[in-house]
């Protein structure tokens, strides 16, 4: 997915601050069961919105993409 987005459609996830599966987990779990504050936890899961989205859309791009060539 990382490598392909970028491919096929140009996008990708380089000006993300959550740009990778890892982070994105290690974010989820620090913010959900961490010792950190209200508006820090938004920040993060906004981010963390963003970057699912990322996913989905890329997903549903690639797809297209892929279905255009056929």
């Amino acid at each position: 997915m990382k490598a392909v987005l970028p491919a096929l459609t140009g996008k990708g996830y380089a000006d993300m601050e959550i740009g990778e599966g890892g982070k994105a987990a290690r974010e989820y779990l620090r913010v959900t069961y961490g010792d950190v504050d209200g508006q820090e936890r938004a920040r993060v899961r906004k981010l963390l919105e963003e970057y699912c989205c990322q996913d989905t859309e890329g997903m549903a791009d690639i797809m297209a993409k892929l279905y255009a060539g056929l």
